[in-house]
């Protein structure tokens, strides 16, 4: 049964070779592919069959191509005739026969259905999720569900759209502007500052009910880790130079409470310098000055009293900023206040 398959699909298959060759050999060749397969099946059986059959189809692949190529093509060109007037010749038609046809079109079928029984029936299947948890603004009918998130064994990212505004590294850096501004155009709308409590919760990582300065970006080598004084003085720095957590942090203590969560939208309203009803990244940035005498404090203020001692100026950065320190002392008693540094970058500043 299955040698006689192979045999109508060798005569579909001997349609392709040039229209001459098939009627000189064409006949000769099925009978001969017959005789050899029902020669094949019953001494060696279907292991045999197929073996023979892989090899016939090889054979068949390579002298169709070059049967065609040796072919004299004819069709379109033009012979010049004795009397100089060009004449064409046109090759007969070689369309395959109507059964020919059908009997290709049972086969491809049958293998189509074959591979696609094998492939859903098949013991190991290799399953894998490609997508995305990100919404695109692409997508014209936003998607729903209430399924939990899978795994994704790749995670499909577009790159920003052209008409879309950088993120300000600023924003990037203090996490508590990067959650305000949820619609990421650098920019504190009003509505943003009305649903400040809201965003500033998803901040919590911890669910203590309040923002450390860690939670609110900040962050320390892992050498500083292990002194708690410095750690305790970065944090209130940190907190104090810029001016969002500044003024989200009323007590100052380093802490943004959940009381003072609850009043963050009324905190911010207070940067609005130009009362525009929004906060632009020139109200949100930290003082220059301010910044660099924070820095400076770091330095030097080793114990954390707010004051630049002689002792403390000793440090290998001393000499560097001897003459900058002198400056600021100004009464001279040989103490350097936080005061006293703002007005002396402040002066350096306007020169």
């Amino acid at each position: 049964m299955i040698s006689r398959w192979f045999c109508r699909l060798y005569r579909v298959l001997l349609c392709a070779y040039p229209p001459d060759f098939r009627r000189r050999y064409g006949r000769e060749m099925a009978q001969v592919f017959s005789d050899r397969c029902r020669s094949v099946a019953q001494s060696q059986g279907l292991r045999g069959l197929l073996w023979f059959s892989l090899r016939s189809l090889a054979d068949w692949f390579i002298t169709t191509i070059r049967e065609r190529l040796e072919s004299p093509v004819q069709t379109g060109a033009a012979m010049q005739a004795s009397d100089g007037v060009p004449v064409f010749y046109t090759l007969p038609d070689s369309s395959p026969r109507p059964g020919a046809l059908i009997h290709g079109g049972i086969l491809s079928l049958a293998i189509f259905a074959a591979i696609s029984f094998a492939i859903g029936h098949s013991r190991s299947q290799l399953r894998l999720l490609i997508g995305s948890h990100h919404p695109s603004r692409s997508h014209l009918l936003s998607a729903k569900t209430s399924a939990v998130p899978a795994d994704l064994a790749a995670e499909v990212k577009a790159n920003p759209y052209p008409d879309e505004v950088p993120m300000h590294p600023y924003f990037k850096l203090i996490l508590v502007l990067g959650a305000l501004d949820t619609d990421r155009d650098n920019v504190i709308s009003a509505a943003e500052i009305t649903l400040a409590p809201e965003a500033l919760k998803k901040l919590d990582k911890n669910h203590d009910g309040k923002l450390t300065a860690e939670e609110c970006g900040l962050r320390l080598p892992a050498k500083l880790e292990a002194d708690h004084r410095v750690v305790a003085r970065s944090r209130l720095r940190f907190m104090k130079i810029h001016p969002v957590l500044a003024a989200l942090d009323a007590d100052h203590d380093g802490v943004i409470s959940s009381s003072e969560i609850k009043r963050a939208s009324a905190a911010l309203w207070t940067l609005d310098k130009n009362i525009d009803g929004r906060l632009t990244i020139d109200e949100l940035l930290p003082d220059p000055v301010t910044s660099w005498v924070a820095q400076l404090m770091s330095l030097f203020d080793s114990n954390g009293d707010g004051k630049i001692s002689k002792e403390e100026r000793s440090n290998k950065f001393g000499l560097q900023f001897r003459e900058l320190l002198d400056r600021a002392d100004r009464n001279k008693d040989g103490v350097v206040t936080e005061e006293e540094l703002t007005d002396a970058v402040q002066s350096e500043r306007n020169r």
